[in-house]
């Protein structure tokens, strides 16, 4: 074996910090790493701009955080596209517009709008596992200090979503959300999560045949349909597992494992 790769979301896939399951399986730990031992890769694709403590069990070849706006292997930095100043004043003042919170996150760390409003602790319950601040939080920041590869926008209402998505410039990319809160992800064009997938396998000089993914939300689709093996969870979105070459179990019934040992690869 060898010269494969796999690329793994967190949320929902490593993860699933709202049921409580805020730390890999064992299963997976164990599977990712004889996976690795086997000579091939694994690499983090997420919307998060940094790995959470609670995956820190794991070790991983590459990142790929801000859903493809920051990318890095083996240490090197190979990819990082971030807000201007002007489009960062542009996202504070909508925001105000639209009675909305704002977490500019990047790999350098996570400048909030209020690090106490509920709509931010709620959203680093959900994601965080509990309401502390981050040790990447910036509490006292100015514009210009602003290094943001990606925006996510907190909302009170759907109404308020769809006033601030609908005067957003329309080159950039977004992700609407509305299950556990009312949130947008906004970036810059560029680079996906699955463009960046595909970037990197190619870079590598490894074969599309090679190649597995998984995912289980919206912003994971087109990571799926970049790979050969495109793999979605148990518990992902109906949508997802539509277009996934292949449905594994639940993120807490080790899914992972049971994948990569139907393919063969541990």
């Amino acid at each position: 074996m060898g010269n494969k790769i796999t690329f793994l979301d967190i949320d929902g896939t490593l993860v699933d910090v709202p049921s409580g399951m805020i730390e890999p399986a064992q299963s997976t730990i164990e599977a990712l790493k004889k996976f690795r031992e086997n000579g091939n890769y694994t690499v983090v694709a997420t919307a998060r701009s940094v790995v959470p403590k609670t995956i820190s069990k794991l070790d991983f070849d590459g990142y790929i955080f801000c859903n493809g706006n920051y990318i890095v292997f083996k240490d090197e930095v190979l990819h990082d596209n971030y807000f201007s100043i002007e489009d960062i004043q542009y996202i504070m003042n909508l925001s105000d517009q639209c009675d909305a919170q704002y977490l500019l996150s990047g790999h350098y760390g996570v400048w909030c709008s209020d690090l106490d409003h509920p709509l931010c602790v709620r959203q680093r319950e959900l994601f965080l596992g509990g309401p502390e601040k981050p040790k990447d939080s910036i509490e006292i920041w100015k514009v210009e200090d602003v290094h943001a590869n990606m925006g996510t926008i907190l909302f009170k209402s759907e109404e308020d979503m769809a006033k601030f998505k609908e005067r957003l410039p329309k080159s950039w990319v977004v992700h609407a959300y509305v299950e556990a809160n009312i949130r947008l992800d906004i970036h810059l064009p560029g680079f996906s999560k699955g463009s960046a997938v595909e970037f990197l396998f190619k870079k590598l000089g490894i074969d599309k045949e090679d190649t597995f993914a998984f995912g289980d939300a919206q912003n994971d689709i087109e990571m799926l349909k970049l790979v050969k093996h495109g793999i979605a969870m148990g518990n992902g979105t109906e949508e997802i597992k539509s277009i996934a070459y292949y449905v594994t179990d639940e993120v807490d019934k080790d899914g992972i494992a049971n994948a990569l040992k139907k393919f063969r690869v541990i």
